[in-house]
């Protein structure tokens, strides 16, 4: 049995569980990231996936590039196996992931014998989202014990979503959003969390970028407390550390900067004390506090070039942008 996972902290806790490394793929991309263009191979997809992590400088062209490579050979295997188990969570970023794959395998030539799946989406006791990471070597197991075979229409679903995430406009994502998608049952809401990181009618702002800026509006702070106050605000938790610090610098060093550093106590000072020590924090500038007050346009007055899946935003005149009143995507002039 062969199992696919999100990343390194789910095959982490397959570990825990007994299940051997040589078993596990991790399924390493920030789908949400840079270009994920239509009309690719795999082997395609994976070269420019890997020159844009190499860009981001999250490792090394070469280093990366074998990554992939060596990720798309074990998936390639995978037909030869007798039971492969698919593991991946509710949020967007491991929904991405799943359609990926469940588009390899709608291919009848590249499933193994039998294709099962397991996906989970909140703690039955607590409620919260809980990531495969977190769970204990006895929910991994009782998981595996309630896996499904992937059907005939998840396969076609998985096809479908795979296509209108890197389709060159955000309608055929839309248009599928509005359908039938229960047999996918956390897929609805994922898409609709990717369609809130289109920029903003009124203000230009993403979701992520809108919920960094009220966050440091409430008081100036580090960028790991903005981070993780974005993050207790999310349904679904799914951008990690690295990708976010790439928002804040984007907000910080654009033309018309919505962020900027300052400094701030590292702690409350008693009556009479010496003054503490300063540390780093970030803070909202006047066109920071503009754009949350719907009074400035962060792509009208920055532009924009930036990939939302195959979608490329490089226009700021009749960018994509996401309606939130009416639920819908739109495109101005």
């Amino acid at each position: 049995m062969f199992h696919v996972t999100n990343g390194d902290c789910a095959a982490a806790a397959l570990a825990r569980a007994g299940i051997s490394d040589e078993d596990v793929l991790p399924w390493r991309d920030v789908l949400h990231e840079g270009p994920v263009p239509a009309g690719l191979t795999l082997d395609e997809l994976s070269s420019v996936r890997a020159a844009f992590i190499a860009q981001c400088g999250w490792g090394d062209l070469d280093t990366v590039r074998e990554e992939f490579r060596l990720r798309d050979c074990r998936l390639a295997g995978l037909q030869a196996e007798h039971e492969a188990v698919l593991w991946f969570e509710s949020d967007l970023y491991d929904q991405l992931q799943l359609i990926q794959l469940l588009d390899w395998f709608a291919e009848p030539t590249h499933r193994p014998q039998r294709l099962m799946l397991v996906c989970i989406d909140r703690d039955p006791d607590s409620g919260r989202f809980e990531g495969l990471g977190a769970l204990s070597r006895e929910r991994v197991a009782a998981l595996l014990e309630s896996r499904a075979a992937a059907t005939d229409e998840q396969l076609d679903l998985g096809r479908r979503a795979w296509a209108a995430f890197r389709a060159t406009a955000p309608g055929a994502l839309e248009d599928l959003w509005r359908q039938d998608l229960r047999a996918l049952p956390y897929l609805r809401d994922a898409i609709l969390r990717w369609l809130q990181e289109l920029p903003a009618v009124a203000s230009g702002l993403s979701r992520t970028e809108r919920l960094a800026l009220e966050e440091v509006a409430r008081q100036p702070r580090s960028r790991e407390q903005v981070f993780r106050a974005v993050q207790a605000r999310e349904e679904r938790p799914f951008m990690g550390d690295w990708s976010f610090w790439r928002l804040l610098e984007r907000l910080e060093h654009a033309k018309v900067a919505l962020l900027r550093r300052d400094t701030a106590p590292a702690w409350p000072a008693p009556a009479g004390a010496a003054p503490p020590a300063q540390r780093e924090v970030l803070a909202l500038t006047a066109a920071g506090r503009a754009g949350l007050a719907g009074e400035l346009d962060a792509v009208q007055v920055n532009g924009i070039d930036r990939w939302w899946g195959g979608t490329r935003l490089s226009r700021s005149d009749s960018v994509w942008r996401w309606d939130g009143a009416h639920a819908r995507t739109v495109r101005p002039g």
